[in-house]
């Protein structure tokens, strides 16, 4: 029986390059996924900034709306006055 190389075979043997290959990738994948972990952490400690600012511009525009409600129930009560005094003078 004669051996033909044209057909599939395995070899038992394991290459330095094969066991190089794989720790060499797996310590890539190591890498990225510690990477990925900073950069989720500082992903969500800047949320915790942008909610912070957030709410803290949320609240200086509710005040601000409350003094703009306030001017213009002074300006309405002006008016009424002014209204009131044309009114009355004629």
């Amino acid at each position: 029986m004669e051996y033909d190389r044209r057909h599939w075979h395995i070899s038992k043997s394991i290459s330095v390059g094969h066991i190089l290959t794989t720790l060499t990738a797996m310590l890539a994948a190591f890498w990225f996924l510690a990477q990925q972990d900073t950069r989720i952490s500082n992903l969500e400690l800047n949320y915790s900034h942008l909610k912070a600012s957030r709410a803290e511009d949320q609240a200086r525009t509710d005040r601000k709306f409350e003094e703009l409600k306030t001017d213009l129930r002074t300006i309405n009560a002006k008016l009424d006055r002014l209204i009131e005094s044309q009114s009355g003078g004629y």
